[in-house]
C-alpha cells in the first residue's frame, strides 16, 4: 500500500512521500514433541493420533506406515506430511533401525491450513516436486537442532533462531501452492472468499455465544456484504475446504479443544471457559459425543501417545 494513492491535494499535506505496509498478522501456532531420532531394529509405532499435523521425514532406512486406510512404505528421503485426526502407525522397519525426523505442529492460519490440508497432505517421493520444495528448509531446520543438541535450546535466542527455520519451512510448504489454489475454484476470487468466509467461522467459535447460530448470522452479513446468495457462499467454501461451514465450524471447535486438552495442568473448567461452553460437565459432555471419549480418556491417550514405540 502505497501513500501516492491517496489525491494529490491530501498527499501534498502528508509530512511522508510514501509508504509501503506490512499486513496485519495475528497467528499463533504450536510445535509439540519434535525430535530426531535414530530407533532401533524393528521398531513400531502403535496406533494413534493427535489433533496436530505431523511431518516426518525418513533420513534414513526403510519403513512401512498405515495412515488412515493406506499402507505405505517409506525411504530415505520421503517426507510424509499427516493431517491432524488421521490415525496411524508405524508397522515395521524390515528388521533394521532407522533415521527419522519428526516435526509435530499446528497453526492458527486459516489459509494455511487448507493448502496444507487439502493440498499437501500424503507421502512426497524423494525427487517430487513437493519434497523438492521444502528439502532445504527442512534439511536446514535438522541441521541446526543437531548442531545445538548439547546447549540448552530453552534459551530465547535459541527458540527464535529456531523459529525462523520454522518459518522458512512454512513458508516453502504453502508458498509454491498459491496459484494452483486459486485456479481449484473456477470462480474469480473464489479461493479468497471462501478463506475470507473461513476467517468468519473461527470468530464465530471464538465468539461469546458462538455456534450455529452465530455462524448463521455471519454467513448472511458476508452474503449480503458481497451481494451473493447464501447457498452460493457455501458451495464456494466446500469447493476449497471440502466440507460445509457448519462441520468446519465443528471442525474448529474440536480441533480448539483438542489442542487445549494437551496440556496436563488445565481443568476442565477452565478448558471450558475458554471454549465457550457453560462448565466442564457441559464440555465434557460434549466432546464425548464428538470423539467417543471423556476429555479425560482423550487427554491420556494423546500423553501416551507420544512416548516412544516398543521394540518386538
Amino acid at each position: 500500500m502505497s501513500g501516492d494513492a491517496a489525491p494529490r491535494n491530501e498527499r501534498e499535506q502528508l509530512p511522508y512521500h510514501s509508504t509501503i505496509y506490512m499486513p496485519d498478522m495475528d497467528s499463533a501456532f504450536r510445535v509439540f514433541q519434535t525430535h530426531w531420532r535414530v530407533t532401533k531394529p524393528n521398531w513400531t509405532r502403535p496406533l494413534h493420533d493427535h489433533p496436530i499435523f505431523e511431518l516426518n521425514l525418513l533420513l534414513d532406512g526403510v519403513q512401512d506406515v498405515k495412515v488412515g486406510e493406506n499402507e505405505l512404505t517409506m525411504r530415505a528421503g520421503d517426507v510424509l506430511l499427516i493431517p491432524p485426526g488421521v490415525p496411524h502407525h508405524v508397522t515395521g522397519t524390515r528388521g533394521a533401525g532407522v533415521t527419522y525426523f519428526a516435526l509435530h505442529f499446528d497453526v492458527e492460519d486459516y489459509m494455511f491450513r487448507a493448502i496444507l490440508a487439502q493440498y499437501r497432505s500424503g507421502l512426497h517421493r524423494y525427487g517430487c516436486e513437493t519434497e523438492r520444495e521444502i528439502r532445504k528448509p527442512l534439511r536446514d531446520l535438522i541441521a541446526l537442532l543437531q548442531d545445538w543438541k548439547s546447549r540448552d535450546m530453552s534459551h530465547p535466542a535459541l527458540r527464535m533462531k529456531l523459529l525462523s527455520h520454522l518459518f522458512a519451512l512454512f513458508a516453502a510448504l504453502c508458498g509454491a501452492e498459491h496459484d494452483r489454489l486459486k485456479g481449484a475454484v473456477e470462480q474469480k476470487g473464489g479461493f479468497q472468499i471462501a478463506c475470507r468466509l473461513a476467517e468468519q467461522i473461527e470468530k464465530a467459535a471464538r465468539s461469546q455465544p458462538h455456534g450455529a447460530a452465530a455462524l448463521d448470522l455471519r454467513i448472511d452479513m458476508m452474503a449480503e456484504k458481497l451481494g451473493y446468495s447464501r447457498s452460493y457462499l457455501c458451495r464456494l467454501f466446500r469447493s476449497v475446504f471440502g466440507v460445509s461451514p457448519r462441520k468446519y465450524l465443528s471442525n474448529v471447535t474440536l480441533h480448539r479443544a483438542r489442542l487445549e486438552l494437551l496440556n496436563p495442568n488445565q481443568s476442565m473448567d477452565r478448558i471450558a471457559e475458554k471454549l465457550g461452553f457453560r462448565d466442564g460437565a457441559h464440555f465434557s459432555k460434549q466432546f464425548k459425543r464428538w470423539t467417543g471419549l471423556s476429555p479425560s480418556e482423550y487427554r491420556l491417550n494423546q500423553q501416551e501417545s507420544f512416548l516412544p514405540g516398543p521394540y518386538k
